[in-house]
């Protein structure tokens, strides 16, 4: 039988246990004894970006922050069914993100775009990433669904820095998957047909593709009007870039009108499907420093377009900020 005195005892400890195997732990949550006791090599830390950007006039200006979550949600979903022995970390979405699909449209001050500079991102996701190698923990998998080229080399960057010094696997999973392809072009064939790509053009932000994605996990916040809006088509980054300064330009690319919610869980499915993939590989010891990453994939003439503009205003905003400093 049990003693009133043991019983006592065993109530008081059990706040102080450490979490057993299998569990989804938000980090912001947990004292730092209970984050001590996990297992050093059997937990996960997710590092979730999620990026402010205009989306148009139909879509919130969290929608990279809410397709970021609902991907990594997915990931965790499917990883703990296949590794009921780890437990999963999951860090407060930090709300950074460089530049916005309004740079193409020569328009970097846009309302709704709140940005960093590249190298304050780098620096952000390097501090955090060797915050927690520093305290033993090997696996860190950083997730973000924005397209900006250095918004994905600041953490391409970061993952490497950390995983090299503190000999840990930080990958940036994302770019990873954007190395392959923004979306399967089975997935659109069966939605488009054939045909699929003359139909949406160059759909890269705030089309038919995020629309959706933002239809299957935030439909709440989507403004009806989005059935309505006339398309905004190019070939190519190349014509999309002349035709965004060229004229007024709604906040868009593609044909939100086409957006459905089923095409959205599917790219969502999609993304998860794609992303554990890159995971598995991570957890499984796999140097993936070899792996196409975005924006490697671009073509380098678009690719720099956007990063030496980009590169410039930065240089600029960063001698304003320490000329300021200097004179304090």
């Amino acid at each position: 039988m049990v003693s009133l005195l043991g019983l006592a005892l065993a109530l008081l400890n059990a706040g102080d246990a450490a979490p057993a195997h299998g569990k989804i732990l938000k980090l912001e949550e947990l004292s730092y004894p209970e984050i001590d006791r996990l297992d050093r090599t059997k937990t996960v830390f997710f590092m979730t970006f999620g990026n402010l950007e205009e989306h148009g006039p139909h879509l919130p200006v969290g929608s990279d922050y809410f397709i970021a979550t609902a991907v990594r949600d997915g990931v965790i979903r499917n990883l703990r069914t296949r590794h009921p022995d780890y437990d999963f970390v999951v860090t407060p979405v930090i709300p950074l993100g460089e530049g916005g699909a309004n740079d193409a449209a020569g328009q970097p001050d846009h309302v709704g775009t709140y940005g960093v500079r590249f190298e304050v991102l780098r620096s952000v996701a390097i501090d955090l990433g060797a915050a927690i190698a520093r305290n033993g923990f090997k696996n860190i998998l950083l997730i973000h669904a924005h397209g900006m080229p250095l918004h994905n080399v600041a953490f391409t960057d970061a993952a490497a820095f950390v995983s090299q010094r503190y000999q840990v696997h930080m990958v940036n999973i994302t770019s990873l998957v954007y190395g392959q392809a923004l979306y399967t072009p089975e997935l659109m064939r069966r939605r488009f047909g054939d045909a699929w790509q003359k139909t949406l053009s160059f759909d890269v932000h705030a089309g038919a593709v995020e629309t959706s994605a933002a239809l299957s996990v935030r439909g709440d916040l989507v403004k009806a009007e989005y059935r309505h809006l006339d398309p905004f088509l190019a070939k190519d980054l190349d014509e999309l870039l002349r035709m965004g300064h060229q004229g007024a330009w709604l906040g868009y690319f593609g044909s939100p009108a086409k957006a459905s919610k089923a095409l959205g869980h599917d790219l969502i499915d999609d993304w998860v499907n794609r992303s554990l993939d890159v995971a598995e590989r991570a957890l499984n010891g796999e140097d993936l420093s070899a792996v196409p990453t975005y924006p490697n994939t671009m073509p380098a003439s678009e690719r720099e377009h956007l990063e030496n503009e980009a590169s410039a205003r930065y240089a600029k905003e960063s001698a304003e900020i320490e000329a300021w400093l200097k004179k304090r």
